[in-house]
């Protein structure tokens, strides 16, 4: 049965008992039940006929009946049909009860506001609303002043709202004012206020005043305070705005499912006694992102009804999951309950409609009509709005020709509007002088601002203005942020915080151990660097025992995440056998991708497996790509060309090219004997001896090999330098215990001679032995004259001359002669 003809019943029979005592005998308890609700509600309808002497006992069965909630409660969940027959007959006895109770013109007005999407009507709210201000109703001039003030179905107008606000001193009007500075985090005055409010005889105001207080405390951020006035709101008023909030407060105090599910039971209550934001929690709550589960079926059942009973995010809410759940996708439905959203005035809403237009992944791409929606936003003042604008600007999108000051000027605008995104990118266009010149005072104004705000970004900005000395050079102070912002699992940060407590860069001695552990937080996180430098720390046993297990497998991330140092690194391995066996190819494989990411490390050893060969010999690709780790300023790579042409790889005589690469690397600190040899031999600059001596022995003493061998060369002949046969000794010695063979020779027939050394005939006897199975010819002619004739051996002829023979095999003219060889092996 419908509730027309349902009511029709109800109402015939309510016609034969007693009215008056019947309104006595219906508790508060009866009438949560949908039957004595609308039984109370016929009886009301009855006694609004002819009010008597019992006018006051009606109006208090009135204030029971309609102002608690219980009206909202016993039509939440009715038909559309049967809602319009419930809206409408309670409207025609609320307007037959406002002849004798004018106050009853603003919950008419309410009664509007508060009514389902197809039955609300802000003519019929202003008009009620000037039928209580016409009765001098205070209530009527209080909500419609602060209608105006907030636009709340009403065109705002805030000069007109505050207008009418100040016509009256009444308490009504004291309460709104009061909400309008609690909204602006004005307090005071406020619990002033509320205390003159309680000692009011109004119901209304008295319980209006228990609200306020618990608005009050939540602004504070008290919350004991505030769970104290909601419950006595609650327990004297079974208020459904402090059940809300008491549920709230339960929900987030506890993660215990047990508490939780009190929290939605009493959401549950608050929704069916009119508060419509309890059914978004649920909604929200029941969201599979939300509470582990995969059913949308939940959410979108209480979303609908937030939507319902006209709540923006509900409809927000609604058009996310058709537009993007895969099993729900209508691009249609989501267009629609976008707009709904956009016209209840949902920020959210507009912002995300115009970047679905500008995607046309879920609905038909309009380019122009998004950005059309974001200039709208730009003009409600959403920052979110004008940062995207800023970026279209700073890109050249959709807009023309990039312009880097009008985009300013949008970051600039959400920055004033404290949106972190505006602030960050202002300092980031001041810091490095994108729309011109650097302003590094504003840049750090708009980072500590961010800083302030909690923004990551910011602080690892302002971090590198203190590591590099823009404001001061304070890397302590530059520790502290990157650790601040490292805390809020910003990646940059964390791998930042790792860096410094590695190196010590702010302190006097390093904290592996630490470094350490921020690394593996970062990789938890999936940053790749992070990742990279965990699989260091094993590889290295830096602040952890050395794993390479993990090594590997922390590289192997790194690597698949596009990290090219990771690349590098198991290359690496793969090449010298760490954790893994020999693989060439992968060794190659690696490097070739590093390479290809244009990491400068990978092009040189991906140039030096092409020029010497680890699978296939290729000079010409081994030059290109040694040539891009050049031009990225890699100096080996520099040293490496240079000995392609200074040792001739190709028979292409152009040994004179060696010197340009070999100076190139020395400007960046990078030096072995290749200058030494071009200044002795002429190769790309004029011959000079000293010059050569000079950087042979600079490159010697950074122990490179071949240059303490030419070293011990220039002393041993006094070339460009004065000889010295203990300094010739010395070098040859070092080079020597590195297995560099003619250092060996060297040594050897030095200690054989006793010049610049004790005489030591068995060690020089070693060395020329170490050298000549080496198949060194001259170690091996010299030995063979040692066996001749008998210097620290015994003569031995047979011995003598198979070290000749071996001597002319590998091409001395000396040995050849003596064994009638025309040419070696």
């Amino acid at each position: 049965m419908n509730l027309r003809n349902a009511y029709s019943m109800i109402l015939q029979e309510t016609e034969k008992v007693d009215i008056a005592q019947e309104i006595r005998n219906l508790t508060r308890a009866d009438l949560q039940q949908k039957d004595n609700w609308y039984k109370g509600l016929a009886l009301l309808d009855h006694a609004s006929s002819g009010l008597g002497e019992n006018k006051d006992e009606v109006f208090a069965f009135y204030k029971k009946l309609v102002t608690e909630g219980l009206d909202f409660k016993a039509s939440v969940y009715l038909s559309e049909e049967d809602y319009d027959t419930h809206l409408n007959i309670l409207l025609v006895v609320l307007e037959k009860l406002a002849v004798y109770f004018p106050i009853i013109y603003t919950q008419i007005a309410f009664q509007y506001r508060e009514a389902r999407r197809s039955h609300r009507n802000a003519e019929k709210i202003t008009y009620y609303l000037d039928k209580a201000i016409d009765q001098k109703v205070e209530l009527g001039i209080a909500v419609k002043g602060y209608f105006l003030y907030y636009g709340v179905l009403i065109k705002e107008d805030k000069e007109a709202g505050l207008k009418l606000l100040n016509s009256s001193s009444s308490l009504w009007v004291k309460l709104y004012k009061a909400y309008i500075s609690l909204n602006i985090g004005d307090t005071e005055g406020i619990l002033s206020l509320i205390a003159e409010l309680k000692e009011s005889e109004d119901f209304f105001l008295i319980k209006s005043a228990f609200v306020l207080e618990g608005n009050y405390y939540d602004s504070i951020r008290d919350e004991v305070a505030a769970v104290a006035v909601y419950q006595t709101l609650y327990q004297n008023y079974q208020h459904d705005y402090a059940l809300f909030r008491l549920a709230t407060m339960k929900f987030a105090s506890s993660e215990d499912l047990t508490v939780r599910s009190e929290a939605f039971a009493m959401w549950k209550e608050a929704f069916e006694l009119g508060t419509v934001e309890a059914a978004i929690h649920l909604g929200y709550h029941a969201l599979p992102e939300n509470n582990g589960g995969s059913s949308f079926e939940e959410a979108i059942h209480w979303f609908e009804l937030g939507y319902l009973y006209n709540n923006a995010f509900a409809a927000y809410r609604l058009a996310l999951i058709y537009l993007y759940v895969p099993e729900f996708i209508n691009g249609e439905k989501g267009l629609h309950y976008l707009d709904v959203a956009i016209t209840d005035g949902s920020a959210d809403a507009l912002i995300e409609k115009a970047e679905v237009l500008l995607d046309g992944a879920v609905v038909q791409k309009d380019e122009q009509a998004g950005l059309e929606l974001l200039r709208k936003a730009v003009e409600d003042k959403l920052p979110y709005a004008m940062n995207r604008l800023g970026y279209f600007y700073e890109e050249g999108i959709l807009v023309g020709d990039a312009d880097v000051e009008k985009a300013l000027s949008f970051y600039e605008q959400a920055a004033e509007l404290n949106f972190p995104a505006g602030i960050n990118n202002s300092g980031r266009i001041y810091r490095y002088g994108v729309a011109g010149e650097p302003d590094q005072e504003k840049a750090r104004t708009y980072f500590e601002k961010g800083v302030e705000m909690g923004s990551p970004y910011a602080m690892t900005e302002l971090a590198f203005m203190y590591e590099d000395g823009t404001i001061v050079k304070d890397l302590q102070q530059s520790f502290d942020l990157f650790k601040r912002a490292a805390e809020m699992d910003y990646a940059f940060a964390i791998h930042a915080t790792g860096t410094y407590l590695e190196n010590a860069y702010h302190t006097e001695s390093p904290d592996h151990e630490a470094a350490f552990s921020w690394y593996k937080r970062g990789a938890e996180l999936k940053d790749v660097n992070c990742t990279f430098e965990t699989g260091r720390c094993y590889r290295f046993g830096i602040g952890v025992q050395e794993d390479p297990d993990q090594a590997i497998a922390y590289y192997q991330h790194a690597a698949e995440g596009g990290n090219p140092k990771a690349m590098v690194e198991l290359g690496l391995c793969y090449e010298h056998e760490y954790g893994v066996a020999f693989d060439a190819q992968k060794a190659f494989d690696y490097m070739q991708s590093a390479a290809e990411q244009n990491y400068y490390y990978g092009a040189y050893k991906l140039g030096y497996y092409y020029m010497h060969g680890l699978i296939t010999q290729d000079s010409e690709k081994g030059l290109e790509w040694f040539h891009k780790a050049a031009e990225a300023g890699y100096p080996h790579a520099m040293v490496e060309i240079g000995d392609y042409y200074m040792y001739d790889y190709d028979r292409i005589d152009q040994a004179e090219k060696a010197f340009d690469y070999y100076q190139q690397a020395f400007e960046r600190d990078v030096l072995h004997e290749g200058l030494g040899l071009c200044y002795e031999y002429g190769l790309g600059v004029e011959t000079n001896y000293p010059e050569a001596f000079k950087y042979y022995e600079m490159a010697a003493n950074r122990e490179y090999i071949l240059a303490m061998y030419h070293t011990g060369r220039c002393y041993l002949n006094g070339s460009g330098v004065k000889a010295n046969p203990e300094q010739a000794f010395r070098w040859f010695n070092d080079a020597a215990q590195h297995n560099n063979i003619a250092s060996q020779y060297y040594t050897g027939t030095l200690l054989l001679t006793g010049k610049g050394v004790a005489m030591n005939k068995e060690e020089g006897l070693r060395w020329l032995t170490k050298a000549a199975e080496e198949n060194y010819a001259l170690a091996q002619f010299e030995l063979g004259n040692c066996y001749l004739m008998g210097d620290g051996v015994e003569e031995d002829e047979e011995m003598a001359m198979s070290w000749f023979e071996k001597a002319a095999d590998n091409g001395h003219e000396k040995a050849m002669k003596l064994t009638g060889r025309k040419r070696g092996k």
